[in-house]
């Protein structure tokens, strides 16, 4: 009788550690959740508030991170254990030399990235920490981009970082202007009309690529500011609506290539 309660006893106990052990794996965020765009939030428990907004993405496929640590663009290599979810940290990270009148956020930034050892959290809303498990960044999962989204008419307002007005003073508002259906492009880049089309990569909702691009063949006022653009349009392999207003265009190392604003 004292062997069968015994049995039963140790039976239970068991249970009770495998439920735990299921429970510990199932809330154990995997590595591939790191995948994504996402807005630092905070940074050292401050708001992360900045000239530009401050974000990293993260490509585990090709190894790398990237985005804007406040003022600058920031790239570095991304280290992860696939075996060991819960570890990440990067490789020494570089960034453009552009300087703004609030740098607070991007050296807080910088200096917490270089730091990071960890990461916890869900997939929509991330904690990286320190090798003692302390909080540095949070981030926020940023929404996934739909075409849709870019239906309509856009100003260009900025060509990697600089107005369209400090590039070229013209008459004429540079804008694109999308028909997602038809996959279609029309648009005026400083002097020109220019009209095209684009497509995406299968699978990527948030890739874009401009393609067959035309243009009329005047000259006059606006052809510095046109000249920029179109080599922006050029290098243009993806894009993020920020909210209804305003969307960029990004490059092959998530740069904002083209600010686009909606009127």
């Amino acid at each position: 009788m004292e062997m069968k309660r015994m049995k039963t006893m140790g039976a239970a106990l068991l249970a009770v550690v495998l439920a735990s052990s299921c429970s510990s794996t199932k809330n154990t965020l995997q590595t591939s959740a790191l995948n994504g765009e996402w807005n630092i939030t905070t940074v050292n428990g401050k708001a992360a508030t900045a000239e530009n907004d401050p974000f990293l993405g993260i490509d585990l496929q090709k190894k790398r991170m990237y985005g804007c640590a406040g003022c600058n663009r920031i790239n570095a290599s991304v280290e992860v254990d696939e075996t060991k979810a819960g570890q990440v940290a990067f490789g020494q990270v570089m960034s453009t030399r552009m300087l703004c009148q609030d740098m607070e956020t991007e050296t807080a930034v910088l200096q917490a990235l270089n730091n990071v050892s960890g990461y916890k959290g869900t997939e929509e809303e991330l904690t990286l920490t320190d090798a003692q498990g302390n909080a540095l960044l949070t981030l926020s999962k940023r929404p996934a981009a739909t075409l849709a989204s870019l239906e309509g008419k856009w100003n260009i307002t900025k060509v990697y970082g600089e107005t369209a007005e400090s590039i070229e003073k013209t008459d004429k508002m540079p804008f694109l202007e999308f028909d997602t259906e038809k996959k279609t492009l029309h648009g005026n880049a400083g002097c020109n009309i220019v009209n095209g089309g684009f497509e995406q990569e299968k699978g990527r909702s948030a890739s874009l690529k401009f393609d067959k691009l035309l243009s009329t063949m005047m000259a006059g006022p606006g052809m510095t500011l046109e000249g920029k653009v179109l080599e922006a349009m050029n290098k243009v392999k993806s894009f993020n609506v920020k909210d209804e207003h305003t969307a960029v265009l990004l490059d092959e190392n998530g740069e904002e290539a083209l600010t686009l604003t909606k009127e």
